[in-house]
């Protein structure tokens, strides 16, 4: 079930002639609802989803699109993963800010490029992909940027990556000593406003 995340203006009955105590009730009562949807529209959790991968991701065919997957819930809130869990659902209609960070390597030969991009319900979003290149095995590079985008309820986020060599993974790696274990993959969902899909922009 999801929550509308706007706030209706009150329908505030027109005021009679004379005083009349009924008409301050029915007045009363309207701004004191619309008060409580205000109230309630702020202090309520707005959408926002932080999840993780714990496996490293490989690339097994070269110049195909693999998609980042995830494991592990930190936290979610009218965003949640789907099945393949590299599928990510908006509940609400809204502008979303998703961001991540995947660290890259190799596992042998020389520099290879990585691209990495966007889909929404499965389709690429144009102008969105980021070259990024590996200069070899023990050469890590993280790569982290966001993307703002408009998605209806029920739509589902994804970010693939491509590499034309076999050697690149997306490590997992444990603990060791003070330091805490590093994803292959963390991303991070968060709300930013309402939108009125179908709204004229200029």
């Amino acid at each position: 079930m999801t929550t509308p995340r706007g706030v209706v203006a009150p329908n505030l009955p027109i005021a009679p002639v004379t005083w009349d105590q009924r008409f301050q009730d029915q007045f009363a009562n309207v701004l004191r609802l619309y008060f409580n949807q205000i109230s309630n529209r702020i202090n309520a959790p707005t959408p926002h989803a932080s999840y993780f991968d714990t496996t490293t991701q490989a690339n097994p065919v070269a110049n195909a699109v693999n998609l980042f997957t995830y494991n592990s819930v930190v936290s979610d809130y009218e965003v949640t993963r789907g099945v393949p869990t590299s599928r990510i659902y908006v509940a609400n209609t809204g502008v979303y800010n998703f961001q991540f960070s995947a660290q890259l390597d190799k596992t042998g030969g020389g520099a290879s490029a990585v691209y990495i991009w966007p889909k929404v319900n499965g389709v690429n979003l144009p102008d969105s992909a980021t070259k990024i290149v590996i200069d070899g095995p023990n050469s890590e590079i993280v790569a982290a940027w966001n993307f703002v985008l408009v998605l209806k309820a029920g739509d589902y986020f994804e970010l693939a990556w491509e590499s034309s060599d076999t050697n690149v993974v997306i490590p997992y790696v444990a603990a060791s000593g003070n330091i805490p274990a590093i994803p292959s993959i963390i991303l991070t969902v968060s709300w930013v406003s309402n939108y009125e899909i179908g709204r004229a922009h200029v």
